[in-house]
């Protein structure tokens, strides 16, 4: 797949959302805007981005900015920024998140645990996602490899917690059921204005998230990595994760709209 123009990876200090922004540009981007709550981080993913894209590159660059998704402010002020920057912004790919911090049955949930996961999961995602259309909805449509026109394709990462139940993660599982509703419904809405928008949805791929909450849940830990049991899972790499290949094989920035594709 040749991805093409100016991309705006959130979540790109880290995990899925570095290797996708890694991805992208070995796929041929132009642009590469990495975004992140941790700007250090993102600043890192940017510069080591020059050595994916190649010295014989002319015209590449990355950029890093610092995001918190949860606050509105800076998710406007964010894609303000980029696109006066560039013009315009034709992928936009979403992956910030928190993991659960442990392993927490609705009854003993507190409010304040259940809120702070919808703020970044479903909130966060759905100010990214609003703000980006209205950036994109203004844009020249442009020729896809495919001869279709487009003003711009958004990508969420959800989890396979969208599909199901997770025992102890009521509020990871709902606010990412959530997010699917958003994803679809956008989709919907955006299709005649040459937007597309859909989801992934990764099992389990070892990295800085998934560590964190095993760290929190040794018993979920020890039955998932039991190799004797009836448990045991196998851990995708970030780099074996089907995620990257669906990018490389499948053209979902660019083909369909409001697909949830299980990884």
């Amino acid at each position: 797949m040749q991805v093409e123009g100016v991309a705006l990876v959130l979540g790109a200090g880290s995990g899925i959302g570095c290797a996708v922004a890694y991805t992208l540009v070995a796929q041929g981007l132009t642009t590469l805007v990495c975004a992140d709550i941790n700007l250090s981080q993102a600043q890192e993913t940017a510069t080591s981005s020059y050595a994916v894209a190649g010295r014989k590159r002319e015209g590449y660059e990355a950029t890093a900015y610092h995001v918190d998704v949860r606050e509105e402010a800076q998710v406007q002020a964010l894609v303000a920024r980029v696109k006066d920057r560039y013009g315009r912004i034709d992928v936009c790919v979403t992956t910030a998140g928190t993991p659960a911090a442990n392993q927490t049955p609705i009854s003993d949930m507190s409010l304040e645990t259940y809120r702070s996961m919808d703020e970044v999961h479903n909130i966060g995602c759905f100010l990214v996602v609003r703000e980006v259309i209205r950036a994109m909805i203004n844009q020249e449509p442009l020729l896809t490899t495919r001869q279709n026109q487009t003003r711009g394709s958004i990508v969420v990462l959800t989890s396979l917690a969208s599909e199901g139940a997770f025992l102890g993660v009521g509020n990871y599982s709902a606010a990412k059921h959530a997010v699917k509703g958003l994803v679809q419904t956008a989709a919907l809405e955006n299709a005649r204005n040459g937007i597309r928008i859909n989801a992934v949805a990764p099992s389990y791929v070892s990295g800085p998230m998934m560590d964190k909450f095993l760290d929190g849940a040794p018993a979920v830990k020890d039955a998932m990595l039991d190799s004797e049991g009836i448990n045991n899972l196998h851990f995708s790499s970030i780099d074996e994760s089907r995620l990257l290949h669906s990018w490389k094989e499948n053209d979902i920035a660019y083909c369909w709209r409001g697909l949830l594709l299980p990884l």
